[in-house]
């Protein structure tokens, strides 16, 4: 799915979004896998924002112009058994987000 274009269809129904990202090399191994999403998560498919595959400058750019004003959560997908960095991982989220200009 392509976010950018998901997000100008649905432009005007979009009351909150939530950000994750993924790790696109670890996503392929993964998928080859055919395992859990938890054990993907485990693995490290889903990273900080900013070191995986979507483009959050150019989604902070159509949010500008469709005026977006809503909510933003930002999402560390872990495996609950695995979950010691996530607030790490979150907070370079936020570091990179507010370095984007967000």
């Amino acid at each position: 799915m392509d976010p950018i274009q998901w997000l100008r269809l649905c432009a005007d129904r979009i009351d909150y979004i939530h950000f994750k990202d993924i790790d696109v090399q670890m996503y392929e191994e993964v998928m080859n896998e055919h395992i859990r999403f938890f054990d993907a998560c485990a693995k490290g498919v889903m990273c900080p924002i900013g070191q995986g595959i979507m483009d959050y400058e150019t989604i902070h750019e159509l949010l500008k112009e469709i005026n977006y004003h809503g909510y933003v959560t930002i999402e560390q997908e872990r495996d609950p058994r695995n979950a010691g960095t996530s607030l790490d991982d979150v907070s370079q989220s936020l570091a990179y987000l507010k370095q984007v200009g967000y």
